[in-house]
């Protein structure tokens, strides 16, 4: 899947197969949404197993019109869909019938077993979600000790806001368990990292490296001054009303022309999105691209003038720095970040050390208003925004740069 938890692995593979032999990877064969780019992984050997959870069983009883993917879908009212959310996050329902189920975990053990027996097999890379992933690693872990497992964690398996599994101490106490035999725990952030020495004290922070996917594709700009989010939206933590409410402002008060602005949502949660458009009376700015491939997502961010995260931040869960961030850092398009409760040290460092673009709060209302217009007001002027990252500290996210990273912490952890 064209997502960017596909990213962090695929380029984690990728950049890790060049300090090693030989590279394996063990993955689903029944998938329910397929990738729709062609990405080259002539750098790995790959195993499909049979797997089976609850997006197959979903697609089996449910119409086409009605899949799986809504029926389980976290934005969802329905107190049934939220039940079942649940219970597929939770230990031990995810086990038997969370991505990639229990079929895929036996099968993806065996695999690993022969693997292992006939390629020397030295580490063992796993990344949660799925947990299913972790489970085959520590399997594998259990009946050859001798094996160093890196265990990656790219978002909180529990989180009090996400508020997605039962009882959220049972779920730590599983967890914990299960990355006991880990000899290096990563995450994607320094937020995560706190939130996962719950379970492993000593987890260290591996941020994402800038993607190179489709780097090389130049592009023209949009010829209306555009502002674009390409992801998911969740808005029992995100926070989006801000950015429309700002460009509805803008508007009311003609300091920019609504012929020469656009608003481009492209992602699975279209039906959102049009609500705040509603809401805040911008459809005739609105532009929706329903279900396209990664490389259209990638064309869409660098033909924008602006690129728009929205993030969430609280006491015990700071540093989401969503994967989203570097794909954007690959554009050179400045980055509106909107953060949803407290001040985030970590994003605000981040932006500023890249020079990334500008980070937003909920109260910040009129300095979102005054930041468009003073972009919009280079642009129409000059034909351009004025604006580009520190190239000295953003070669420091490159991908080699962080394998190197990941290849110490590997050594250390031994």
């Amino acid at each position: 899947m064209g997502t960017v938890a596909f990213l962090r692995n695929y380029h984690i593979a990728k950049f890790l197969s060049k300090h090693f032999t030989s590279s394996h990877l063990i993955t689903i064969k029944n998938t329910t949404i397929p990738l729709k780019d062609k990405i080259p992984n002539d750098f790995i050997e790959e195993y499909r197993v049979f797997n089976f959870d609850y997006r197959n069983l979903g697609n089996i009883l449910s119409s086409p019109k009605s899949n799986i993917r809504n029926k389980t879908n976290e934005n969802s009212t329905s107190w049934k869909v939220k039940v079942i959310r649940k219970l597929i996050d939770s230990f031990p329902t995810n086990i038997l019938f969370g991505e990639g189920g229990l079929l895929y975990i036996i099968n993806g053990t065996i695999s690993g077993i022969k693997i292992i027996h006939t390629n020397d097999i030295s580490h063992i890379y796993s990344s949660f979600r799925p947990i299913s992933d972790h489970v085959i690693a520590c399997n594998l872990k259990i009946l050859f000790p001798s094996i160093n497992w890196v265990a990656d964690f790219r978002d909180l398996p529990v989180s009090k806001s996400a508020k997605h599994s039962l009882f959220s101490k049972f779920q730590w106490w599983f967890i914990k368990k299960l990355v006991s035999r880990a000899n290096l725990v990563t995450t994607v952030s320094d937020g995560v990292t706190e939130g996962v020495k719950y379970a492993k004290s000593d987890a260290k922070t591996l941020r994402n490296g800038i993607y190179d996917l489709f780097k090389n594709k130049s592009i023209k700009k949009y010829t209306k001054f555009t502002l674009s989010y390409t992801g998911s939206l969740y808005p029992r933590l995100q926070k989006p009303e801000i950015i429309f409410q700002s460009i509805s402002d803008i508007l009311k008060e003609q300091k920019i022309s609504k012929d020469r602005i656009q608003l481009i949502y492209a992602g699975k949660d279209a039906g959102i999105w049009n609500e705040l458009v509603s809401k805040y009376f911008l459809e005739d700015i609105s532009v929706i691209k329903n279900d396209i491939s990664l490389s259209d997502s990638i064309m869409i961010q660098k033909k924008s003038h602006i690129n728009i995260i929205f993030s969430w931040s609280e006491v015990n869960k700071k540093g989401v720095l969503t994967g989203k961030l570097y794909e954007y850092l690959t554009t050179g398009n400045p980055i509106f970040s909107f953060v949803n409760g407290d001040r985030d040290k970590e994003f605000e460092n981040t932006f500023e050390k890249l020079n990334a673009g500008f980070v937003f709060y909920n109260n910040d209302i009129n300095k979102i208003s005054d930041t468009i217009c003073k972009l919009y007001n280079q642009w129409n002027d000059q034909g351009k925004i004025n604006f580009s990252y520190n190239d000295s500290e953003l070669k420091k996210y490159s991908w080699d740069n962080r394998i190197k990273q990941l290849m110490n912490l590997i050594k250390d952890s031994k």
